[in-house]
């Protein structure tokens, strides 16, 4: 991926942040697999890039993951349901094939923590926008502390996060969501 202007979101030019790399660069998944794929499988239907937007067509599984693992990292990103019910997630160092350390974007428990460990993570749904609308993550991964920020505004800070190391993901849950702008900064 790289650094510079993200372009094609939507129609629109997308300067990254300074620091920043985008993990998604809108025109195809370069840098990504999906969970238990096998050399050979072809792209599943339910993942697509149209208009520069990462879109989940609704189906379950199987889920988007990076190709690389990542230690400690700052990502912003940005998402939106399509229908009232919506059920997906963001994984942060997660197993290859996802499934463990996953942020909810699940209506009602958005930003809850699930199949991991963290003190101090809690649902914020009040702090979403309502459906059709881009929510504006950050999130903030270093050492065992995680902090996430929605529409700007902190969320929550946790600790006693575990492993060390591993991939990002966004997670197919049976509801049609889309993804933009995700911009990622590796930290020391």
């Amino acid at each position: 991926m790289s650094a510079g202007l993200l372009v094609a979101l939507g129609g629109e030019v997308w300067a990254l942040d300074p620091g920043f790399t985008a993990l998604f660069n809108g025109r195809d998944f370069e840098g990504w697999r999906f969970s238990l794929q096998k050399a050979g499988d072809p792209w599943p239907e339910n993942w697509k890039v149209k208009d520069g937007v990462i879109s989940l067509t609704g189906a379950m599984r199987p889920h988007l993951v990076t190709i690389k693992s990542y230690s400690d990292f700052e990502m912003k990103f940005e998402w939106r349901a399509l229908k009232e019910k919506f059920n997906s997630g963001f994984y942060i160092r997660c197993k290859p094939d996802a499934g463990n350390n996953q942020i909810r974007v699940d209506k009602g428990t958005e930003g809850a923590f699930l199949a991991g460990k963290i003190i101090g993570a809690k649902a914020v749904p009040e702090l979403q926008k309502t459906v059709g609308e881009w929510n504006e993550w950050r999130v903030l991964v270093k050492g065992d502390k995680v902090t996430l920020w929605c529409n700007g505004k902190l969320a929550w800070e946790g600790s006693g996060f575990q492993p060390d190391q591993g991939c990002i993901g966004l997670q197919a849950e049976g509801a049609p969501l889309e993804f933009r702008n995700l911009q990622l900064r590796e930290l020391k």
